[in-house]
């Protein structure tokens, strides 16, 4: 059931992400928004903010999604959560644990976050890694600005190769992930 979920997960951000605008690529500059990682221990600061978003359906939930990436790589972070009545997600951590690591089903944890890194080569886009672990942990959100912030680190592993072109790495480690007072869009149902 959870890969399920995930799967659904997975295809309503690249949805979303898939209609993001490019209205907002000097976004960062003009707001003084900020996002920073560590990317398999280099530094990483992305060229573009795709979207930033609070996608809000009365008695399913709501999820929070970023969408970021430079010229080779994209990545899109989401959290879920509750239905609340303010335009922003709880303040808290939010984890993805891999289904495979839990086997014993009353241990096993639920998962209320999903990271995705896709590369990004000759106008296409490639996603070979699956998440196995994650924490987004939103610091601050103000529903009136609409602005957020918070920290972000995830780890990937290559399930296979859908391109020749670039050899993309086994792992994929993203660490000290940032994002400082990011503008973000609510779309309710």
């Amino acid at each position: 059931m959870k890969k399920i979920v995930s799967l659904g997960f997975i295809a309503l951000t690249i949805l979303f992400s898939a209609c993001s605008s490019d209205d907002n690529d000097d976004k960062g500059i003009e707001n003084n928004n900020s996002v920073t990682a560590v990317v398999n221990g280099a530094e990483w600061k992305p060229t573009k903010i795709n979207s930033v978003t609070l996608i809000k359906i009365p008695g399913m939930g709501q999820r929070f999604d970023i969408n970021i990436q430079d010229d080779s790589q994209m990545f899109m972070l989401a959290c879920e959560n509750e239905t609340t009545t303010a335009n922003a997600m709880p303040l808290k951590d939010y984890n993805f644990y891999d289904d495979n690591e839990n086997t014993d089903e009353d241990e096993s944890l639920a998962s209320n976050a999903l990271f995705i890194n896709s590369y990004l080569i000759d106008g296409n886009t490639y996603t070979e890694h699956q998440p196995v672990s994650g924490k987004i942990t939103i610091t601050a959100m103000d529903p009136d600005k609409k602005t957020v912030s918070g920290t972000f680190s995830f780890k990937t592993v290559k399930v296979g190769v859908l391109q020749s072109k670039v050899v993309t790495p086994e792992v994929i480690e993203v660490k000290n992930g940032v994002f400082t007072n990011l503008s973000y869009t609510v779309y309710a149902q």
